[in-house]
């Protein structure tokens, strides 16, 4: 009974789990030769190939050699996906080039098309992100690699559901509750700070709000700036706050500081409390939220201010450990679970969110992998013999 309760306070502490990754074959694993099992090769055939060196995930990695063209020129695309119309969705991929600078974009078909922005490409493997809106119960992806001259190698590509992901919020300190004085922590006055104080009147929740009194000069004049947050660029974030002003008819707007600035647009604030809100994706992983109040000639009192994004893993991304240097890859999986340790792994048990034992694994040597094939799709928990816990997807 206490071996069952001291599992359940474990997946009770779980706050975000890895979403469902819609895409079929993501990781390229599947097919022989040149063929990729769900893909199709709309445009270029003959420059997508399979890489057995060049490879963020398996085995298996997509190489294209772009033309020069039309990004359309040199095009693989994903089998029919199944979407919700209104849900928000995001496709990612990793992706490296051989000589960096040329671009890549993700187009999606189905429904009203929509064109990513061009994602320049650098010589190391990272993450090309673009977020979407569904118009079509059906939609499929469109690696579009034809744009540069470059050889490209892509692997592991996801698609999310972000409307039924789990959720965080990056703020710290959003009620502005933490602080004393009128300093408010988590938080910087980067302008106009002797206009930036701290209101226990006029408050939406709690006992503290921030009170602005707007310069009438430019927006940023008065402003308050949020400790930096670490995002994943291209995804899509939403800032919000409640405000009110004594007068109503001014303006404010949300900004961000980052490598790529964001700039939202002038929201009209009234005499009672409303909640505004600005959507954006991100430019830089290290981003800070500016909230830009100096534009009129009023005061304004803020308070419960968020930053709310999709709490998604990544596809492949490695989970660590620092102290014992165990790393568990990929999260989600479809069949293998690679591990690799400095200690060897002799045991593990595999464990469904109820608490049932559903896989063991000894070895007098060391486990590098486990084959997860056939596990039905969901959540599980993986515990070794050197005491390492670690949760993951199977899809």
């Amino acid at each position: 009974m206490i071996k069952k309760l001291l599992f359940l306070a474990f997946t009770a502490s779980i706050t975000s789990l890895s979403a469902q990754n819609l895409i079929l074959n993501g990781n390229f694993e599947a097919g022989t030769g040149d063929v990729f099992t769900n893909w199709t090769k709309t445009n270029g055939g003959a420059n997508l190939t399979a890489d057995l060196v060049n490879v963020h995930g398996g085995s298996r990695s997509l190489k294209a050699i772009s033309t020069g063209a039309n990004e359309y020129s040199v095009q693989l695309q994903s089998d029919d996906i199944t979407t919700v119309i209104g849900h928000n969705y995001e496709v990612s991929m990793w992706i490296k080039g051989t000589t960096g600078g040329n671009t890549v974009r993700f187009s999606t078909s189905g429904g009203t098309a929509v064109y990513g922005s061009a994602f320049t490409v650098t010589t190391g493997w990272q993450t090309c992100i673009l977020s979407f809106t569904a118009t079509a119960t059906t939609t499929k992806i469109n690696l579009d690699l034809g744009k540069g001259t470059d050889t490209f190698y892509v692997d592991d590509v996801a698609l999310y559901d972000v409307s039924t992901a789990p959720t965080s919020d990056f703020i710290l300190n959003g009620n502005l509750e933490a602080g004393t004085g009128d300093t408010f922590t988590n938080w910087s006055k980067y302008n106009g700070a002797a206009n930036l104080t701290a209101e226990t009147v006029e408050v939406h929740g709690g006992a503290r709000a921030l009170k602005a009194i707007s310069t009438g000069a430019n927006e940023y004049n008065v402003q308050l700036v949020s400790d930096a947050m670490n995002l994943v660029v291209g995804r899509n974030y939403t800032a919000s706050m409640w405000i009110k002003a004594s007068v109503a008819g001014s303006t404010v707007r949300f900004s961000t500081t980052a490598t790529s600035a964001n700039y939202g647009p002038n929201t009209t604030i009234g005499a009672s409390w409303q909640q505004i809100s600005y959507t954006f994706a991100a430019k830089s992983t290290s981003t800070r939220l500016n909230l830009d109040l100096g534009k009129s000639t009023t005061t304004f009192y803020i308070d419960d201010i968020t930053f709310i994004g999709a709490n998604i893993t990544l596809a492949n991304e490695k989970f660590e450990n620092q102290i014992n240097k165990v790393v568990f890859y990929p999260n989600p999986v479809q069949d293998n679970l690679n591990i690799s340790s400095e200690s060897n792994v002799k045991s593990l048990i595999i464990s469904d969110t109820a608490g049932r034992t559903v896989k063991t694994i000894k070895d007098p040597q060391n486990i590098q992998s486990v084959d997860v094939s056939g596990l039905s799709n969901g959540l599980y928990i993986l515990s070794t013999d050197n005491n390492q816990t670690f949760k993951f997807i199977k899809n």
